[in-house]
């Protein structure tokens, strides 16, 4: 289960960037639809991990991110859910997919303690 590693490295990175004397209240996590995380698990993960990082009660906020693609043979744009997607207009595959992997701590809400 990556999701123990990822929570992890989610509360090292917010306790990097925490200014002295405050604590972490949430944190957004902006999580691509094609980057292999459950997000269920990585909340259970991060529920325990917080714990050791001295963010307990903290809330992970996830907002999943759309894959785009697009169709090199009929021009077309659209969403996917898999890398290995054909193009919804024309049938065509490969399409090109851009984005949708991401995985990045965007935003740490803070409160004096």
């Amino acid at each position: 289960m990556h999701e123990l590693a990822l929570a992890r490295r989610i509360c090292e990175i917010a306790q990097a960037s925490l200014p002295p004397g405050e604590r972490v209240v949430r944190i957004l996590v902006e999580v691509g639809a094609l980057a292999g995380v459950v997000p269920e698990a990585l909340q259970t993960c991060f529920g325990v991990v917080s714990e050791h990082y001295a963010m307990g009660g903290a809330l992970l906020d996830l907002r999943r991110l759309e894959a785009k693609a697009s169709c090199a043979s009929c021009e077309a744009h659209f969403s996917v859910d898999t890398m290995w997607a054909r193009c919804p207009g024309c049938g065509h595959s490969p399409v090109t997919v851009e984005g949708g992997r991401e995985l990045r701590v965007k935003e740490l809400e803070v409160d004096d303690v």
